[in-house]
């Protein structure tokens, strides 16, 4: 994707448009030629607002003023066709995942494109939001546009695509027509072996009266942080897995960042281990016994930093010696953690170089390193393979088993009830419902729509 777009130079063969060949290395000429790319590793700029990102490097009028009134006006076109409807002046700072990645679709339409390349365009969004996308690209290809759909989600795959073709380790195995193909085929020429995904895997049992005997790890009373996080009360016991679910902008990843200490709540009580605690860092969550994996990707791998380090960076007292970090014991620290998590990588390799799939292993390996006991988990299997993540699955559970208790949070109705004993469901900032994993998603996804359940 990035070579087509201009971002990474080939060490060899050409490309073809409309039957002219185009020069490689340059995303301003891929961008003259009608080729537009949706990121899966967002390129917003987070100081500018909406409006200044749809259109950079667009910015000069007439003389070479830049017209803002214009700028702002222009933006609402691509934003409305996406639906996304939002004050263009707003900071992309100020904006969530789902939301960075709507700006980023309406950015690459907010030219004349005749190829649009999307990497991942829905991992951080709902269905409701993944559906609209997929209106827009029926649109596109209508009008003549031709799309390049990249994505480990299957199901979508074979909803979107006429065509799709399977890359493993770099190399083209097989293109077939979706019609001819399943889910289960796609995964099995994907890894390359029969797979028990958590397509297949039956949901964990509801919360049971053994459950409901465990100790309460973290309670939370009318945590809030107005406006977006309206008050929340939850409760999370030793080896239990509840799942979070929302629409974009429900508060999910808000709560998360709360619970965390990375946007310290403003009211409410939070009880950990039976014990009132006051999160407001994450230096502070840490001590608690609570480890974190966000939506975004960035926040949580140091991409210039050695896997090794990324490993024991929330546990440096275990392989330090007084102040000096010993790089002997962390070596042999993360070595096992790494095996443990079969993270196909040697611990020297730059965090930053590694599959999506590794890199979230990584931080998990982090949080065991740590011997964290409250797990927030938010979206992890965001733009991961099927493979990454039926690995990321297994251990999810198998960290229940061994007691932690585990806050997953996702966007995709069928996680949430592939491994959560609960289900409760955001919407507006505050929990909407409360569902058991063989809940319908009729009613789940009623819920986070907003009807009282």
């Amino acid at each position: 994707m990035k070579v087509i777009a201009g971002s990474v130079r080939p060490d060899s063969g050409r490309m073809m448009v409309d039957g002219a060949e185009v020069p490689f290395g340059s995303p301003e000429e891929a961008r003259s030629r009608g080729i537009g790319i949706v990121y899966q590793d967002l390129s917003l700029v987070e100081p500018l607002s909406i409006a200044e990102n749809v259109y950079l490097g667009r910015w000069l009028g007439p003389h070479g003023i830049v017209d803002w009134s214009a700028i702002n006006k222009a933006a609402r076109v691509p934003l409305e066709r996406i639906g996304f409807d939002v004050d263009q002046r707003r900071l992309v700072r100020d904006l969530g995942m789902a939301e960075r990645q709507l700006v980023e679709i309406a950015k690459a339409l907010s030219s004349e494109i005749r190829i649009l390349l999307l990497d991942e365009p829905t991992s951080a969004l709902s269905d409701r939001e993944a559906h609209r996308l997929f209106e827009i690209i029926r649109d596109l290809t209508r009008s003549g546009v031709g799309v390049v759909y990249v994505s480990h989600r299957l199901p979508e795959v074979l909803e979107i695509a006429q065509r799709v073709t399977v890359l493993r380790d770099g190399q083209k195995i097989e293109t077939v027509t979706a019609k001819e193909v399943d889910e289960a085929k796609l995964a099995r020429l994907m890894v390359g072996h029969e797979l028990a995904s958590e397509l297949e895997a039956p949901a964990v049992p509801a919360a049971t009266a053994e459950t409901a005997e465990r100790p309460v790890v973290l309670r939370a009373e009318g945590l809030a942080r107005p406006p977006r996080l309206k008050p929340v009360d939850l409760e999370l016991r030793a080896g239990e897995i509840v799942g979070i679910f929302g629409l974009v902008g429900a508060g999910r990843t808000r709560l998360a960042r709360t619970l965390f200490g990375l946007e310290p709540a403003t009211e409410g009580t939070l009880e950990i281990d039976g014990r009132e605690r006051t999160i407001r860092s994450p230096v502070s969550a840490i001590a608690a016994g609570l480890g974190y994996l966000g939506e975004d990707r960035a926040m949580g791998v140091v991409p210039r930093l050695p896997v090794a380090a990324n490993i024991t960076l929330a546990s440096l007292p275990r392989v330090s010696l007084g102040p000096v970090l010993n790089f002997r014991s962390e070596n042999g620290v993360a070595k096992r953690y790494a095996e443990e998590l079969g993270i196909r990588a040697t611990i020297e390799r730059l965090a930053g170089t590694l599959s999506g799939g590794n890199q979230q292993k990584a931080v998990l390996a982090r949080w065991l390193c740590s011997n964290a006991r409250i797990l927030i988990l938010d979206d992890p299997t965001r733009g991961i393979d099927v493979g990454a993540k039926d690995e990321v699955f297994r251990l999810v559970r198998r960290l229940a088993d061994e007691g932690v208790a585990v806050l997953y949070l996702t966007s995709e109705v069928r996680e949430a009830r592939a491994l959560a004993q609960r289900v409760l469901v955001m919407a507006g900032g505050r929990i909407a419902g409360s569902f058991a994993p063989n809940a319908t998603e009729e009613d789940i996804m009623a819920a986070a729509g907003g009807v009282v359940v």
